[in-house]
């Protein structure tokens, strides 16, 4: 009965209204403003006023403070009409140049047609506050009130009115040192603090010389860099105030979130009055718009919707739900999810919520850190992209509908398994894995006749990963032929975008449906329990090529948007096309009901991580945590580890030039008719090619539309070439390295045999660059009769063979001396050379 009463009491539509004085809306954690860099940049206006009306007229105060050096300005003003604020703006502008942003309340003075126009003729980004919230623009109402305070006192003191002190004030206010910059305003602007009235008055009484005269130059050295630094320790300085101010806010603070369709009321902005209600509605919310503000939908007045900040919002209990799921709570829509193919067949076992196990939440919260690289508008705009299309970034994987996966057998005979034993630990971090499935629908108990053991491996960032083990079932598994795109292809997309976003999507295979016979397939077993996969499972033979058919089918038609799996890159040369193709993806991605892992994407970087490499802005490099793997692997002691390690550098060989040659070695003991043994032969090509890697070069992305050139060589052992392209200011520079080792035959080829089939193995791997044909391809050699290949293929069928072949290629040979050939040759002989002159 008392919690019948307490839920009575909470539903009380008039209670709910008047609210309680000594119940104040719980504010939410402060989000500090990003920290601005350059002066001026971003600028806070207001009006202030009216105030007592001065002799000449003037009874308002336009002031303005730049957001990065605190530097005030406050201009005395008969009215505050659009054209007088924008008059006296312009004067501002003079002085201090164009700002990129102008922050304004929502006055109509700057909400007018007439202050947009004029701010984008200047090129000048405008936002506004929320209503009622001041805190928006804390920086500027705070120095309202100290500036007040100061014009009341020179007024009674000096018996003047109030405009007659307005410079005399803010000469001073410029002079005195910021708590949470270290630094005066006038200093951060003018890198020195201007001579005041008290300097003078100092240098009287003192009698301090005049300042030594120094030389223009040095002048203006000492002056940038006394200006940069004190604007890098002013820009700490904000850091750690706004640090601590957020950590002694936070402490009354509690994360409060708003749905759409949530009802909410709207605290009021009384005048006092102890008679009237403190808060109005219920309103529904439309959706979010930034980090603590929502719109709300307000029918009966002015504007259908209004924006509000979250401290001025409390969740409103309706009389006719009983219960109602408080805004405090992390509700996630998304994660209802269907386990079953037939509407008609769905029961309670096919629901599941459960409270988030994932980042996605924790990650939405840290959105501004994931984007502190933007600009503010840039920022802005990602902002309502992400909060329009809050469905993807559930906690729980969601189910698609576009697809299911089945799995179709050459054997029907059912496969049954025993679980492997695994260690106390490991056991325990199963039933974990097995828990977490079985609550949110992922897998329910099983009665299959199959059944495949699972262990417990770890993933790179040392979190678990469950795995069932379907290798005997693979092997009865009819294979689907849908073909993965080549990893080189997706690189050579995105290498020469300047924009590109990574999306990853939350345990991808886990968000497509099994039919019901591969969900009885699927059946696992583990020491605690006997389950059954609803959704598509980590290991299963066809499943890379459905999930691909998938985000191929979701993806179709977006040019400027690669994936490989379960990694999405969106990736343009401008900012426009950048935001269309991703409104465009997330809306395609919501409509096929797809999760999105928010902590594992980069959005808009100039490069990011992908499928190994590190790409963007026209560049290719290595991951640094991939050469420091390849730098600190130890000496392979088997061939197992031998193997190991030439498996991995083999994925980077691009990098590496006459990659083959200089492995030579390591690949002959992989033989089993060669006994393993480590000589010194051994460890020198190993320690080239550790050596190479570590100091990998930079590639640049290939650009189609301009020609290649090539450099190639042959040694003993195998053929090298290197592909070249010019950048825009002239420089060379690598976009692949290619090298093969030459079969025991063709290592008893002539010389200039040798060099030919180099130079054919070298076209037929870079085809895709130079196979068109359209424009000339100059091909380097430091072997000279390979420049006269046309006149001397008669005298040889090899030769002649070759040489027709190469005539698809508009090819342009010239010999290069072996001393100039760097590029091709500096590896090629390492064989011949001691071990200590390799560089």
């Amino acid at each position: 009965m008392k919690k019948d009463v307490a839920t009575f009491c909470k539903q009380c539509h008039t209670c709910q209204l008047v609210g309680k004085p000594n119940q104040p809306i719980t504010k939410v954690p402060l989000s500090p403003i990003p920290v601005i860099g350059n002066p001026f940049d971003h600028i806070v206006v207001d009006c202030v006023g009216p105030l007592p009306r001065t002799q000449t007229g003037k009874k308002y105060m336009l002031t303005i403070m730049c957001r990065a050096t605190r530097f005030p300005e406050a201009i005395p003003l008969s009215s505050v009409t659009t054209k007088s604020v924008i008059k006296a703006l312009n004067g501002f502008f003079s002085l201090f140049g164009l700002p990129r942003v102008i922050q304004t309340d929502q006055g109509s003075n700057f909400t007018s047609d007439l202050f947009k126009k004029v701010a984008e003729s200047l090129g000048v980004k405008h936002i506004m506050s929320s209503p009622y919230h001041p805190e928006s623009q804390g920086v500027l109402e705070r120095w309202h009130q100290t500036f007040k305070s100061m014009l009341r006192k020179y007024c009674y003191s000096t018996g003047r009115q109030w405009d007659e002190g307005v410079p005399f004030l803010l000469f001073a206010a410029r002079e005195a040192s910021q708590e949470s910059l270290g630094y005066s305003p006038a200093q951060l602007v003018f890198g020195h603090t201007p001579r005041g009235p008290l300097q003078a008055l100092k240098e009287r009484f003192l009698r301090s010389p005049s300042s030594k005269k120094a030389k223009v130059t040095r002048y203006v050295k000492l002056f940038r860099s006394r200006l940069r630094h004190a604007n890098e320790v002013a820009r700490e300085h904000l850091k750690h105030a706004q640090s601590s101010m957020k950590v002694s806010f936070d402490k009354r603070s509690k994360h409060r979130e708003h749905f759409p369709g949530d009802q909410v009321l709207v605290l009021t902005q009384t005048s006092g009055d102890s008679m009237t209600t403190r808060f109005e509605g219920p309103f529904e919310v439309s959706h979010k718009v930034g980090n603590n503000t929502y719109a709300i939908k307000t029918p009966k007045r002015r504007g259908s919707v209004r924006v509000c900040h979250s401290n001025l919002l409390k969740p409103y209990v309706s009389q006719v739900t009983l219960q109602k799921v408080s805004s405090d709570a992390p509700v996630c829509a998304a994660g209802v999810i269907s386990t079953s193919l037939n509407p008609e067949e769905q029961g309670t076992s096919s629901f599941a919520i459960m409270s988030p196990r994932l980042t996605n939440s924790a990650a939405l919260s840290k959105l501004d850190e994931k984007l502190s690289h933007l600009d503010s508008g840039q920022r802005g705009d990602l902002y309502v992209l992400v909060n329009s299309h809050l469905s993807l970034f559930s906690d729980i994987p969601t189910r698609t509908t576009v697809c299911y996966h089945d799995v179709v057998l050459t054997e029907p005979t059912p496969i049954k398994q025993h679980p492997y034993r695994v260690s106390p630990d490991k056991r325990a971090l199963m039933k974990q894995e097995t828990d977490y499935l079985i609550r949110n629908g992922l897998a329910i108990p099983s009665c299959s006749p199959w059944s495949s053991p699972c262990l417990i491996e770890r993933k790179p960032d040392g979190s678990p990963r469950f795995i069932t083990d379907y290798r005997k079932v693979n092997v009865v598994t009819v294979s689907d032929s849908y073909p993965l795109p080549r990893i080189d292809d997706c690189i050579d997309r995105v290498g020469m975008s300047t924009f590109v976003t990574k999306i990853d999507l939350l345990k991808g295979y886990w968000q497509v449906p099994l039919t019901d016979a591969a969900s009885e397939i699927s059946a696992f077993v583990t020491p605690d329990a006997f389950l059954q996969y609803t959704v598509m499972p980590f290991g299963m033979k066809n499943a890379p090529a459905t999930f691909q058919r998938l985000i191929n089918t979701v993806t179709a038609g977006l040019d400027c948007c690669s994936a490989y799996l379960d990694d999405l890159v969106v990736h343009t040369t401008s900012w426009e096309d950048h935001m269309k193709t991703l409104t465009e993806l997330f809306d395609r991605l919501a409509a096929a009901r797809l999760t999105v892992n928010l902590a594992k994407c980069e959005f808009v970087r100039a490069t990011v991580s992908y499928l190994g490499k590190e790409v963007g802005h026209g560049f290719v490099r290595m991951l640094s945590d991939k050469v420091k793997s390849v730098s600190e692997f130890p000496v392979p002691r088997t061939r197992r580890e031998l193997r190991r390690f030439l498996g991995m550098v083999g994925y980077y060989r691009c990098f590496c030039n006459n990659f083959a040659t200089v492995v030579c070695p390591l690949t002959q003991l992989l033989s089993p008719k060669v006994p393993f043994k480590w000589n010194q032969e051994a460890q020198a090509a190993f320690t080239s090619c550790k050596l190479l890697l570590t100091n990998a070069p930079i590639l640049k992305a290939p650009d189609l539309a301009k020609p290649f050139f090539m450099e190639v060589d042959a040694s003993q052992v195998g053929a090298g070439a290197v592909l070249l392209q010019n950048d825009e200011n002239g420089l060379v520079h690598p976009v692949a390295y290619f090298s093969k080792k030459f079969s025991p035959c063709q290592t008893r080829y002539s010389t200039v045999e040798k060099e030919t089939l180099a130079l054919l193995m070298a076209l037929q791997h870079f085809h895709v660059y130079v196979g068109s044909g359209d424009k000339p391809l100059t091909v380097y050699t430091d072997h000279n009769p390979l420049t006269f290949l046309a006149r001397m293929f008669n005298h040889n069928q090899r030769l002649m063979r070759w040489a027709l072949l190469l005539q698809e290629f508009h090819l342009v040979i010239k010999h290069k001396k072996g001393t100039e050939n760097v590029m091709a040759d500096c590896l090629s002989r390492v064989a011949e050379v001691d071990e200590g002159k390799i560089e």
